[in-house]
């Protein structure tokens, strides 16, 4: 075999391109964003500032950023719309509607989750109507991220996601904390309508 086949494999890891925004694949987004009741949009969200930071004139605090995405969510999205420009239509997206629909979601879903808790805040409407609302709007602020994660693979040629489609142990330890909340939120709701609930 010539020297030339056996360094094959390793010139083209050289030749990936550092990516430009966040990669992971759309599935792993998903499933990490909803097991992790939306904390993994803090880091998805801190991941892509992170990356942008070389390219801004100021420490933008790309840790700040990500907890603090509602107030961001837009620019963050522009930046991403911006460097799509290159793409066909077909794969672009509306970065103030998608941006408005992900901080709407999430300050709603927040708000219910709040009044939830506070008896009387609802006349007549039962707290499990308010949290199963709650977790509607926000499985809704979802699709923003996917739509624009669709993008940004696109933008780093990854199409698939499979710079980071696989899973860590991190990745396990967050889904399984979270898989264990939702079965509280489901055995909470549970007991509130079997009238288990002491009001």
């Amino acid at each position: 075999m010539s020297e030339q086949g056996i360094n094959t494999e390793a010139d083209i890891i050289n030749n990936i391109k550092k990516p430009e925004f966040f990669p992971v694949s759309e599935g792993k987004l998903i499933s990490l964003y909803i097991l992790s009741f939306g904390l993994y949009g803090i880091y998805w969200f801190y991941k892509n500032w992170r990356l942008q930071q070389p390219k801004m004139d100021k420490n933008i605090m790309p840790i700040m950023r990500g907890i603090f995405s509602i107030f961001f969510t837009h620019s963050l999205f522009r930046i991403i719309d911006k460097s799509a420009e290159h793409l066909d239509k077909q794969h672009k997206f509306n970065p103030n509607s998608l941006a408005t629909l992900f901080v709407g979601a999430i300050i709603v879903s927040n708000i219910l989750d709040r009044l939830s808790l506070s008896s009387g805040a609802f006349i007549n409407i039962s707290s499990n109507t308010v949290v199963i609302t709650s977790v509607i709007i926000f499985l809704l602020s979802t699709y923003p991220m996917v739509k624009v994660q669709a993008t940004v693979n696109r933008i780093n040629d990854d199409l698939l996601g499979y710079l980071n489609h696989k899973y860590s142990i991190w990745n396990y330890a967050l889904m399984a904390i979270g898989i264990s909340m939702w079965i509280l939120l489901a055995m909470g709701l549970a007991a509130e309508s079997m009238g288990l609930v002491l009001e």
